[in-house]
């Protein structure tokens, strides 16, 4: 134990006295938003306010070893709600039961009786906030190279690259009929990057970026089976460090792709493949790929992507594909002025119709506040005929 102690305190403090060699940063960022929903054909309409803020914490500096570099870091983000915990009083009409057992005795006997009351209690706070862009990065700058240690952090399939101007469609449909469950695609396949894993980045000359990430427990997938319901998200399944060990349920996945300009001014080329492993009880797997092309000359942007996934079904070799293509095209006004039109359809296997997403967005720069303003149409939302709805959208942006 002593020797343990020793050692813990030296590793300590050589931590400590290196932090004087690093830079370490905090930054953050502020959204303040409207969304109004004018439903047709029956379809609800709604309006609401939306806030998200950000705050990052991020450090980096040399490694004494092999010319190395290091960048480590995470992000705290709160959405909507406010409070970071919530409590949820287990009595009618959110009311707390106490229970009191109360014992009498007799010479011949023992009995127990129970004396109870109810008294009122209230909600502390709402969960709305998120432990995010997790990472430990070792860098060789001779070689371009980069090991990556995180979740939500390396580069990965997540979002389309039409959206020039505004909202993803995934995002600007979410709330009408009154669910966020559209058929439009924001990540596709699974969400493997937002799990932790090992990952690699290497710089391709100057064409662009590879990478790979892979990640033995994918906890934001689906689980088929109730063995582990405790298992935290994310696929960390720890509260101390030590890498507790979790269920057997959780499949691991991985993810690969490339992210360039190729050597050509104002393109952006965008190509990942995701694939989940085998989740128990099931005989198919869920994989996706992410394709776009996105090319800037002078005041033009214009962009196409296509994502396709296929999600498997349990205990039965049925799967089903969605498949997305968008289109975006952005015009530069002046420095401080932007306008984007945007349109995605997204069809799915078994839904009754296809969904169909048409907006145009303007974007204004105020100095240290971005204006944005969205306004559009969403045609069969979720793949339900007919549920269709105007959408109008503004938010205010900042960052510190």
């Amino acid at each position: 134990m002593k020797n343990k102690l020793l050692l813990t305190t030296a590793l300590a403090g050589s931590l400590v006295a290196g932090s004087a060699l690093a830079q370490t940063s905090i930054t953050g960022s502020l959204v303040a938003s409207y969304k109004s929903v004018n439903g047709k054909n029956g379809t609800a309409s709604n309006r609401s306010f939306g806030k998200e803020s950000q705050l990052n914490v991020a450090n980096k500096g040399k490694l004494n070893i092999g010319g190395l570099s290091y960048a480590a870091g995470f992000s705290l983000e709160f959405d909507g709600n406010d409070g970071i915990y919530s409590y949820t009083p287990t009595g009618a009409n959110g009311q707390a039961t106490i229970v009191v057992s109360a014992y009498t005795t007799t010479s011949a006997t023992a009995s127990a009786t129970a004396a109870s009351f109810t008294g009122s209690a209230r909600q502390t706070g709402t969960s709305g906030w998120h432990l995010e862009n997790n990472y430990i990065d070792i860098i060789s700058e001779s070689t371009g190279t980069t090991f990556t240690f995180s979740s939500d952090h390396i580069q990965n399939a997540r979002g389309g690259m039409a959206n020039i101007v505004g909202l993803h469609a995934e995002d600007f449909t979410g709330g009408v009929n009154k669910t966020t469950t559209s058929l439009s695609i924001d990540y596709a396949g699974t969400t493997v990057a937002e799990s932790f894993g090992f990952g690699i980045v290497q710089d391709i000359g100057k064409l662009g970026k590879v990478s790979y990430l892979y990640v033995p427990n994918h906890a934001v997938g689906a689980i088929s089976s109730t063995k582990d319901s405790a298992l935290a998200s994310g696929g960390v399944v720890t509260e101390d460090g030590d890498g507790v060990l979790g269920g057997d349920d959780k499949p691991a996945a991985q993810e690969y792709g490339f992210i360039g300009d190729l050597g050509i001014k104002g393109l952006t080329v965008k190509a990942f493949k995701v694939e989940e492993g085998l989740i128990q009880g099931n005989v198919t797997k869920t994989k996706g790929t992410n394709l776009g092309v996105k090319y800037n000359y002078d005041i033009f942007t214009v962009a196409v992507a296509q994502m396709k996934q296929t999600t498997g079904a349990a205990t039965t070799a049925a799967t089903l594909d969605t498949k997305q293509m968008e289109y975006g095209l952005g015009l530069a006004v002046n420095k401080d002025l932007s306008v984007g039109l945007y349109m995605n359809k997204a069809k799915k296997d078994g839904s009754a119709a296809d969904e169909k997403t048409q907006s145009v967005a303007v974007g204004y720069s105020l100095g240290p506040v971005a204006l944005s303003a969205q306004y559009g149409k969403v045609d069969n939302m979720g793949g339900l005929a007919d549920k269709d709805a105007n959408v109008y959208y503004m938010s205010l942006t900042t960052a510190f």
